[in-house]
């Protein structure tokens, strides 16, 4: 069908086991219905259904013809942990097969802590922090200071914007940190402050968030710094540049341990409550939640919504890798591959994954083609923690449902 006559439909899926989950090896039967926006059956055109595994391996294929009916059946299985996904002319719903054993793509490396322990070190040796603090008086209030900081890293700086409340009675003060989403955007360049509690929110970019972004021109600096990356590494974009040149180059190595000091600086500056010293993040902000709570032990509690940046060598079980797909990107060349998959492991949200010890809560979508639930569970599954959770989102994709946010917020605050 034409995707935009397809766009015009509403969809509704189910299947016969209403969680959405089966033992490997079992018949999953999905049933799909279709209607005109007005609640119609629509009367014309061809509808495609494609049963997958969340990568190359194609289960089963069928069409339909929507002047015969406006409702089908389609059937699979998976014979491995994973996910069976159903698309229907670009609409995605899918189901889970055993998802809490499907394992990450590859191994931890070996050195893997031992690499993280040296940066850490190497950087606080010869690149000092170099704290900059700036009062913002025009998002100050009478409950809390706002402030622009920044801090140094390899070859550049890490920004982002802090609240502190002013009440010390309040004090010692919960901590809430958290990484921007990916891309640029109102969402990549705020923090709401709190009367309550320490906020920080940080961007991976090489400059400073604003929330006068768009009057400032900020946007042209995201293209700029996407351009560069490409001409410069022959990837995409920012997420992947560097990978196929060395760990070191990668764009979020200093991005990473940048923020990890930065973190360590506020949780050394301000009278701060070390029992709940909290992170949350999405998509990329999720991923840095594993990056940090593994790296850092600091962290008390963690809420993780359709995190990315999990399960970076997922393809080499036979499935999507997470976003943003570091060794895929940088395919150009055998040569840049065989770089990149050298050096990928050691970005890989799941091996940072099965360092983290502090209670943990992850939302996945189950139709979420950027980050796929085989790779968001790939990482949740390392966890060590003994207490970690995961939500089901049926349906859901890469746009987290409010719910989550709610119930994870709660659950977050609720740590006296």
């Amino acid at each position: 069908m034409n995707a935009i006559l397809a766009a015009l439909l509403v969809f509704s899926f189910s299947n016969d086991h209403t969680n959405l989950l089966y033992k490997c090896g079992e018949t999953a039967t999905f049933h799909v219905k279709v209607a005109e926006t007005d609640g119609s059956a629509p009367t014309n055109g061809t509808l495609t259904a494609v049963l997958d595994n969340f990568g190359p391996k194609k289960i089963a294929k069928a069409d339909w013809n929507l002047a015969e009916t406006n409702e089908f059946d389609i059937a699979g299985t998976l014979d491995e942990p994973g996910f069976l996904r159903l698309t229907v002319d670009g609409k995605v719903w899918s189901v889970g097969y055993e998802p809490e054993r499907i394992a990450k793509g590859s191994p931890s490396p070996d050195d893997f802590d031992a690499f993280w322990a040296q940066a850490k070190a190497k950087l606080a040796k010869e690149v000092p922090l170099d704290a900059r603090v700036e009062l913002v008086d025009e998002r100050t209030t009478d409950a809390f200071s706002f402030y622009k900081v920044s801090f140094a890293t390899y070859g550049r700086r890490v920004y982002g914007f802090l609240s502190v409340p002013k009440d010390s009675s309040k004090a010692p003060y919960p901590v809430t940190i958290g990484v921007n989403a990916a891309g640029f955007g109102d969402w990549t360049n705020d923090l709401q402050g709190s009367p309550d509690e320490i906020r920080a929110q940080f961007a991976v970019y090489d400059w400073q968030m604003d929330w006068k972004w768009k009057e400032k021109g900020l946007k042209s600096k995201y293209d700029e710094m996407n351009a560069a990356c490409r001409k410069k590494y022959s990837c995409n974009e920012y997420s992947c540049a560097g990978i196929s040149a060395s760990r070191e180059e990668y764009f979020f190595y200093p991005v990473l341990l940048g923020i990890d000091r930065a973190v360590d600086w506020i949780a050394t500056s301000f009278p701060v409550d070390a029992k709940r010293f909290r992170y949350h993040g999405t998509s990329q902000g999720g991923g840095f939640g594993f990056y940090l709570c593994g790296l850092n032990r600091r962290f008390t509690r963690a809420a993780l919504y359709v995190p990315a940046i999990t399960d970076t060598m997922g393809y080499l079980k036979g499935r999507q890798s997470g976003w943003p797909r570091i060794v895929e990107n940088n395919s150009s060349t055998p040569a840049l591959r065989a770089e990149a998959e050298r050096n990928a492991p050691y970005f890989d949200g799941a091996n940072f994954a099965s360092r983290i010890t502090c209670p943990v809560r992850v939302a996945v979508g189950f139709a979420d083609t950027t980050c796929a639930p085989c790779a968001v569970y790939a990482a949740f599954n390392e966890i060590k923690s003994s207490d970690k959770e995961i939500r089901h989102g049926f349906g859901m994709t890469h746009s987290c449902f409010g719910r989550f946010y709610e119930e994870f917020e709660r659950w977050l605050a609720n740590d006296r």
